[in-house]
């Protein structure tokens, strides 16, 4: 069975935002000591800084499965290309026969296969839904 990472983004949600914020406070400290001390060794944290604050967005590439969400909507990847949904956008949500269906309110279905999906991971999947649709 594989497994699926879960990353729920928001504030105080996970570490990528103190990561963001340090790599943003290097920028700060890099460009300063460029333009006022130019012969300091403090300038290179900027370039370390484009490392820090792209991280997170590069994250899910090193994932082949993974669901992040917030509270308006989401990205799925699982077994498939990765898909964009809304909470809104969402009429109901059908779990059948190994497969995710997400019946949209404009009649259109986005439809994922959960074959080879560790229980807990769908079980979660199932809760994050259950929870946003109540809202």
């Amino acid at each position: 069975m594989q497994r699926v990472k879960f990353i729920e983004l928001g504030f105080k949600k996970n570490l990528d935002t103190l990561i963001v914020c340090l790599g943003i406070l290097c920028l700060v400290i890099g460009l300063t000591s460029l333009f006022l001390f130019p012969s300091s060794k403090l300038s290179g944290l900027s370039g370390f800084s484009a490392v820090l604050v792209m991280f997170p967005q590069f994250k899910s590439f090193f994932y082949k499965r993974h669901i992040v969400w917030n509270k308006v909507g989401g990205n799925i990847k699982i077994n498939t290309k990765s898909k964009h949904f809304l909470f809104s956008d969402i009429e109901n949500v059908v779990f059948e026969n190994e497969k995710l269906v997400l019946n949209r309110k404009n009649k259109s279905q986005m439809i994922f296969s959960l074959s080879n999906i560790h229980a807990d991971d769908i079980s979660k999947l199932k809760e994050i839904f259950n929870n946003k649709q109540l809202k």
